[in-house]
């Protein structure tokens, strides 16, 4: 599992119809066959003003949840950054604010303000365009300047010159004559796409380095840990002002696909309706290209206590089977998930051969499985077990080197950071297996060949939903910066090219179909390398030619 998942268009008025037909035609007619033969696809990383991924060509769509702030020479200001009001603003139903409290009104923000880029620092600079409607005041800081003179009321032009710092845009006013005409439809694009944006939507580059995957996993584009979805009307839509909020919006999650050319991995929140799951998934039947194969997945890792669908699961499911059952979490997530895979069956009819329904379960713990699969406490009340529900796939993960920043082997690592290249080996040699402190890919490839039995005796198609190397700092070690810095580094070894493709050699061999990289494009940090490249604008690295060789030789 992975220790920490990343915490984590484009116009407002954007609408179905207006999105444009496909910018690459990759041939690509239901790659995932019941063969056996490996694919690759990826998992993308969530939308976050800090993330290298940039997708979107309208930077807003990835912008900052709004940051509640005061002038600190009004009355009553605090001074603080943020004065953490969120709950206080005035927002219309796609998130923009539709007034200002004045400084001796109750609330203390005056203003509110967003980041985009923060962190980032190799993102695009130059001239870019803020469009908008409305009447106010827009005022722009850290790395970007407004050119006053080119500037007009709706389109204002800036100077960006970039850092770590980004963009800060700040809104000082807005709708200054009371008659509801507050300022929305915030998009800020590098001039040289104001006139496209609209219609490619994507950043060419990002479109570039996963265009040659066979299926996207959106399960962090659609913030499906913790997520708080649960009615359809409440649901993520395209005229959200930013898409880090409550995640992507499905429609914008086929539009890629369909753009690609590419499956499309689809997660269910874990307290959504059957409505919201009916509404879902009528979207994918009705506009997902027909010779593509829709994933869909109840939640993420629900066996996982580090998420908030986890506890959810544990409640619910003893609150149905009684305080004394340690299990019921994975029984109530085996049962929720034959019971959305039952709406997506009926939803799809006689289209159903374009669906696969996903259950998977915690690698590591060998049995744990059973409580998924076969579910008895819900057969117990009259059910088929849960898997003969039009389950397709069972999935798990294909990680490798979680040992290495655990604390019973701190003390071996630790040695290895003073000894330079020879450190790096040992590192390496230990990956390998030949140096067991678990997690080796001599385990990962055991894992395999136990879990393609279960899923043989089962009758389904074994997927992995993640994988790739799992090397961080947990338990405390993420904090200790020599460390990041060694498993860093680990990560941009070239030796990494030799793992990761015995990793997919391994699941090959093991009878394993669809690889599901983790992740596509992240910066590495204490919580983790997960990135096959760091940033989109990086043209390779050990781990991605990798994954490109592989899909070269096996696709």
């Amino acid at each position: 599992m992975k220790f920490l998942q990343l915490a984590i268009l484009f116009i407002a008025t954007l609408g179905l119809a207006i999105i444009a037909p496909n910018l690459i035609n990759n041939s690509n007619p239901n790659p995932i066959s019941p063969s056996g033969h490996v694919f690759l696809g990826t998992n993308l990383t969530g939308i976050a003003d800090w993330s290298t991924e940039m997708p979107f060509l309208d930077a807003f769509k990835s912008s900052r949840k709004w940051i509640t702030q005061c002038n600190a020479k009004e009355s009553g200001c605090s001074g603080t950054w943020d004065t953490n009001e969120f709950d206080k603003l005035n927002l219309d139903k796609n998130g923009w604010v539709k007034s200002l409290p004045k400084p001796e009104e109750s609330p203390e923000y005056t203003r509110v303000g967003t980041l985009m880029f923060r962190d980032v620092e190799s993102y695009p600079g130059g001239q870019y365009v803020v469009l908008y409607d409305g009447e106010g005041k827009i005022e722009y800081k850290y790395d970007a300047v407004k050119d006053e003179a080119a500037s007009k009321s709706g389109r204002d032009v800036i100077n960006v010159t970039p850092s770590n710092a980004g963009i800060y845009l700040l809104i000082t006013a807005t709708d200054p004559n009371k008659t509801g005409n507050y300022i929305r439809n915030i998009h800020v694009v590098q001039a040289q796409y104001e006139t496209t944006y609209k219609s490619q939507i994507f950043n060419p580059k990002f479109i570039g380095k996963i265009s040659k995957f066979k299926a996207l996993r959106f399960m962090d584009w659609m913030a499906t840990n913790g997520s708080q979805q649960q009615e359809w009307q409440n649901r993520p839509k395209v005229e959200d002002a930013s898409y880090s909020w409550k995640g992507v919006p499905a429609e914008i999650l086929v539009e890629i696909a369909n753009r690609l050319n590419l499956d499309a991995w689809f997660n269910m929140p874990h307290i959504a309706t059957d409505e919201y799951i009916t509404n879902f998934a009528k979207i994918v039947k009705d506009t997902l290209k027909p010779n593509l194969k829709a994933y869909v997945e109840f939640s993420n890792e629900v066996w996982n206590p580090q998420f908030q669908q986890y506890h959810y699961a544990l409640q619910e499911g003893k609150a149905r089977w009684g305080e004394n059952k340690a299990d019921a979490y994975m029984q109530w997530y085996g049962m929720r998930a034959a019971q959305m895979c039952d709406i997506w069956e009926h939803t799809f009819g006689n289209q159903n051969h374009r669906l696969s329904c996903v259950i998977s379960t915690q690698t590591a713990w060998k049995g744990l499985e059973k409580s998924v699969l076969d579910c008895p406490y819900w057969v117990d009340e009259g059910h088929k077990p849960c898997y003969q529900h039009g389950i397709d796939v069972y999935a798990i993960t294909g990680y490798f080197g979680a040992s290495l920043g655990k604390p019973n082997n701190f003390s071996t690592v630790e040695s290895w950071l003073k000894e330079s290249e020879r450190g790096f080996a040992k590192a390496l040699t230990a990956l390998k297996g030949k140096v067991s402190l678990g997690d080796n890919l001599i385990d990962t490839y055991n894992n395999f060949i136990y879990h393609a039995k279960v899923a043989k005796e089962k009758a389904l198609q074994l997927v992995a939903y993640e994988g790739g190397q799992h090397i961080v700092g947990s338990q405390g070690l993420e904090n200790n910066d020599t460390l990041t810095n060694f498993f860093i580094n680990l990560n941009r070894r070239p030796e990494m090219y030799d793992l990761y493709t015995q990793l997919l050699n391994d699941w090959q061999k093991a009878g394993g179909t669809l690889f599901m990289n983790y992740s596509d494009i992240v910066k590495p940090s204490k919580w983790g390398s997960w990135g096959a490249l760091e940033n989109v604008n990086q043209n390779t690295s050990p781990k991605y030619k990798a994954l490109m060789d592989f899909i070269a030789a096996n696709h």
